[in-house]
């Protein structure tokens, strides 16, 4: 449970500090650490999940991401929650990849980390 909550702090961290590109290099280094865990690269791309959501809804706070959405999803002819889903797929791929591949090159793991 801690480093499921450390990985969300630390993902909220880097992406509003750094930008998107954060994702894999949190999601590697919490693979690296937590590569003995069960299901760990599951549990960090929970987390960069949680993380971006979090993030999408402090902006929807103090902005009017509504009508982003709406703008976006009529040009790319999505429906706003697809849309939704889609950019929220790219934080969960993103990081459970690169924790998976953190996991993997630790020494001593086994491939079901």
């Amino acid at each position: 449970m801690f480093t499921f909550l450390a990985a969300v702090i630390s993902f909220v961290a880097a992406e509003f500090v750094i930008g998107w590109w954060a994702l894999p290099v949190v999601g590697f280094v919490f693979g690296v650490l937590a590569a003995r865990q069960t299901l760990a690269s599951v549990r960090i791309a929970a987390a960069a999940a949680l993380a971006w959501s979090a993030l999408l809804a402090w902006s929807a706070l103090s902005g009017d991401v509504t009508a982003f959405f709406r703008t976006v999803s009529t040009s790319m002819t999505l429906p706003p929650t697809a849309l939704l889903s889609v950019s929220l797929a790219l934080p969960t791929l993103l990081a459970g990849a690169a924790a998976r591949l953190g996991a993997g090159l630790r020494p001593g793991t086994t491939a079901d980390a």
